[in-house]
């Protein structure tokens, strides 16, 4: 059985429900306001970090963004997300991926991440994660 944290992640995408996990947020009132902040409008090229099964890409599809992009290690939770959407699912592009070892296919004008880096606590991981940030 495959270890490390994409397996980890899958698990807990797997067995539990997103409003079962400690960081679940049914409104990502914070996250809208920094990105609104930042100026980002409807055509701004967004994507999430480690969104997974975040509410977020919701809010910002129902407030007229078109161009998001969602990445998460765990196929489970993006699968979660796409069932959520239903037919909105097709406005995203959903991308699973390791984050560190990403190749971005996309410029992207805002970057949002509310918790992913900080599961980086080696050196390396975090030099990788800035280097795609940079890419991106």
């Amino acid at each position: 059985m495959p270890d490390g944290p994409q397996a980890h992640w899958e698990a807990v995408y797997s067995h539990k429900g997103d409003q079962e996990v400690s960081w679940f947020q049914e409104n990502p009132e914070p996250s809208l306001e920094l990105i609104a902040h930042a100026g980002a409008t409807p055509a701004s090229g967004i994507i999430d970090i480690g969104g997974g099964a975040s509410r977020l890409v919701d809010a910002l599809l129902s407030r007229g963004f078109k161009n998001l992009s969602v990445l998460d290690l765990s196929e489970a939770a993006l699968a979660k997300a796409r069932a959520r959407l239903g037919e909105s699912a097709t406005k995203v592009r959903w991308i699973a991926a390791d984050v560190t070892t990403w190749q971005p296919e996309a410029r992207y004008d805002l970057w949002h991440d509310r918790a992913a880096f900080h599961f980086l606590t080696e050196p390396e991981g975090q030099r990788a994660y800035v280097e795609r940030l940079k890419l991106a």
